[in-house]
């Protein structure tokens, strides 16, 4: 009974930011796009390396069986639902409905045992509504903060009024109507573009970049329409600044408000989205420790702390081009991408491995398998085994699937949709660009075409 008390159940969803986000508010304009929103639904294959040997990883859509048996043979201990929780083809509607909702609304644990759920601890990857009912429910031990608590330090206007508490240069501001945004946007484009910046955006969707008037009075405009319906304005905006580097420091915050540093990795973006993980050099460390970058994050950490907050936290740093840090750009108050990379590096240690995380993204209307795409990798040598001691780690399969499965759950076969693979890149000796290059050549060969 001691060991399986010890037991987590990782479970989570990767748009946390949606069920944070007050509805009533005005949106900035963007372009919908359904096939990456389905992608994102299936990220939560994502959260594998979190677990031990005993713990279980619960997904909206079942892992794949290949992926998960390449990984049980690498080394990667973990138990999985091997039934979806809901079927992928659910559309729209089912995105009203976080994953906590799925398996408290109708018992949807799919082939759970009822006795393993005994002392669980439910390990969740940002605390969302419904992760409180979820662990009643099922009698799982939870040791994390409220959900109103976990709302408030993971919004954008928290970050700025932190940044003015710890006394750090921060040139933010918060506009609460479409007015006020033009007239401050108008005074903002004399010095140069400025970037709108929604309360709960994230990697790339929420962020606006103003580089004229023309453009500044169009989106009041928008936002104006919206305010006619009722909607309230509320975004942040600052003077766009130019950067060297981004990277992100990630820490724990124990229930008794002990500090933990984890790691730092620097960050590549582009569009404000997200692209990967790398583990930040030496020289770069010492310019923080110089800078003295995490006295900064313990201070970060104790006003989380005040605030009601423990647990994972990921914030998110620039250097400019004129070598300034700004410690704090935003608080991810949950685990983070870049956690995810720490975990698997912890992982690739104990084969005296390093590697980065990053992903492609690709279009294609081909009936391969991902069986078929591990075989190519495997033969063209570049498919990671602790013998070989490079290559790349897949950590996703259903996020280059999904809407392949989606479209077909229609009727629709051959349909172009669009896929992203999720992998580490191991270099263990190997040129980087090329070993990266290998991975798409192969990915060509199965008729897969590269986007992005």
């Amino acid at each position: 009974m001691n060991d399986r008390r010890k037991c987590e159940l990782i479970i989570g969803t990767f748009d946390a930011e949606r069920f944070w986000r007050d509805p009533n508010l005005a949106r900035l304009p963007s372009l919908p796009d359904s096939e990456m929103e389905n992608v994102v639904m299936a990220m939560d294959e994502l959260l594998f390396p979190f677990c031990e040997a005993q713990d279980m990883l619960i997904t909206r859509y079942r892992m794949n069986d290949c992926h998960k048996a390449y990984l049980h043979a690498i080394g990667f201990e973990f138990r999985s639902n091997s039934t979806d929780l809901e079927r992928p083809e659910g559309g729209s509607a089912s995105r009203t409905a976080n994953i906590f909702d799925l398996i408290t609304s109708a018992d949807r644990m799919g082939d759970m045992d009822p006795q393993w759920l005994d002392g669980a601890r439910l390990s969740p990857f940002a605390v969302i509504p419904g992760a409180d009912r979820a662990a009643s429910r099922y009698g799982l031990e939870q040791d994390f903060p409220d959900v109103e608590t976990v709302q408030t330090v993971n919004s954008k206007l928290y970050s700025t009024d932190l940044n003015r508490r710890l006394g750090l240069r921060s040139d933010s501001q918060t506009v609460y109507s479409h007015e006020e945004l033009l007239a401050s946007g108008l005074t903002l484009l004399r010095q140069g573009p400025f970037l709108i910046k929604d309360e709960f955006g994230v990697s790339g969707k929420g962020n606006l970049l103003i580089e004229s008037e023309a453009i500044l009075r169009r989106v009041t405009s928008y936002l104006g329409d919206q305010c006619s319906k009722g909607r309230l304005v509320r975004f942040i905006i600052e003077p766009f600044l130019h950067k060297e580097l981004d990277f992100s420091c990630q820490f724990h915050i124990d229930p008794d408000g002990t500090y933990r540093p984890i790691s730092v990795q620097k960050l590549a973006n582009h569009n404000f989205a997200y692209q990967g993980s790398f583990t930040a050099d030496d020289s770069l460390l010492h310019l923080l420790q110089e800078a003295e970058y995490f006295e900064v994050m313990k201070l970060a950490a104790r006003e989380l702390y005040q605030a009601g907050y423990y647990g994972d936290v990921c914030v998110d740093s620039m250097l400019l081009t004129d070598g300034r840090i700004v410690p704090i750009v935003e608080v991810n108050a949950r685990r983070s991408m870049s956690l995810i990379k720490h975990h698997v590096d912890r992982y690739l240690e104990k084969h005296s491995a390093s590697g980065s995380m990053t992903h492609v993204t690709v279009q294609f209307a081909c009936d391969v398998t991902f069986d078929e795409l591990l075989e190519k990798l495997d033969r063209e040598g570049v498919l990671y085994k602790p013998d070989r001691g490079f290559g790349i780690l897949p950590l996703s399969a259903n996020t280059l699937l999904i809407n392949k499965v989606v479209s077909e759950s229609k009727g629709i076969r051959h349909k172009q949709v669009k896929g992203r693979l999720y992998y580490s890149l191991i270099e263990g000796g190997q040129d980087n660009e090329r070993l990266s290059a290998k991975v798409k050549d192969v990915l060509s060969s199965l008729s897969f075409k590269i986007v992005g």
